[in-house]
């Protein structure tokens, strides 16, 4: 995969380290309403979409030209 190739679903632990926060904060934004609720790909594998959450704290997606 080439280093500027970003996942566009992402794991808690992405979510917190892409947000400078702890996965435990990323519970607690969620719950907030401060960015979206994961989508689950099975019962124990959330998964946040990265355009949604760039969305939500008002960061504009990079152009995928």
């Amino acid at each position: 995969m080439s280093e500027g190739v970003k996942p566009a679903l992402m794991t808690k632990t992405d979510v917190a380290l892409m947000l400078q926060v702890s996965t435990r904060q990323v519970e607690n934004l969620v719950r907030l309403g401060r960015i979206p609720a994961p989508t689950y790909l099975s019962k124990q594998a959330p998964r946040w979409r990265r355009d949604e959450v760039l969305a939500a704290i008002g960061v504009k997606p990079e152009s995928q030209n």
